[in-house]
């Protein structure tokens, strides 16, 4: 079986982990999971809709009976026991969906020899027991409020609530492996990944 790993990258909302992963899959062709493309999937199965409405009421759904992410997020954010009850109920399908695909990936005979899985979420979940190396994307609050208000159109107060209302980046910090800056320029984050998929690619080469 081909030599691989699994690299978890985490950190909170608007933190640049998007941008060094979609670089990394793209530069080093790498495979990449992102659990919040799982996780919108959960969202649009037809028993998960049920099960949110139940506990948030018919609020979270649009004119077509469709779930409204934008509905439940006004909801869920700044609410810590909604939060946490949104999670009890998507967390454990999620993780279900991500470990058959990482299943999947370390099955293959041939392929690329990483795969990153991308979850905000991956310290507080058993995601974090599917990876070999934790690396975490940080950025000053700031900054992240900044890029909220410009990427989802939000008032100060709305995007502040949803960066500082999240775990502490401090938590972040402690259980990484890897630490990487986004708070600079696109070009400052890529050097940095540069330099850290440079010796972990010379090293499978090695295995090979």
């Amino acid at each position: 079986m081909r030599p691989s790993k699994v690299i978890g990258v985490t950190g909170t909302i608007a933190s640049g982990k998007s941008t060094a992963c979609k670089y990394l899959e793209e530069r080093y062709g790498l495979r990449r999971i992102d659990a919040d493309l799982v996780g919108h999937e959960v969202l649009k199965s037809p028993e998960m809709v049920r099960e949110l409405t139940k506990a948030f009421g018919e609020a979270i759904l649009d004119t077509d009976g469709t779930l409204s992410r934008k509905r439940l997020g006004q909801i869920v954010f700044g609410d810590p026991k909604s939060l946490r009850r949104l999670n009890e109920l998507t967390h454990p399908v999620i993780c279900r969906r991500i470990a058959e695909e990482v299943h999947a990936f370390r099955e293959e005979e041939e392929g690329p020899p990483v795969l990153l899985l991308e979850a905000i979420e991956l310290l507080r979940t058993p995601l974090l027991e599917l990876v070999e190396e934790t690396w975490v994307v940080w950025a000053e609050d700031e900054i992240r409020i900044r890029r909220v208000m410009q990427r989802q159109n939000l008032s100060r107060k709305e995007a502040g609530e949803r960066v500082l209302g999240q775990w502490p980046q401090e938590s972040y910090k402690a259980a990484a492996d890897v630490l990487i800056d986004g708070s600079g320029s696109v070009e400052e984050l890529y050097l940095q990944l540069d330099l850290q998929m440079t010796e972990r690619m010379s090293a499978f080469e090695g295995e090979k």
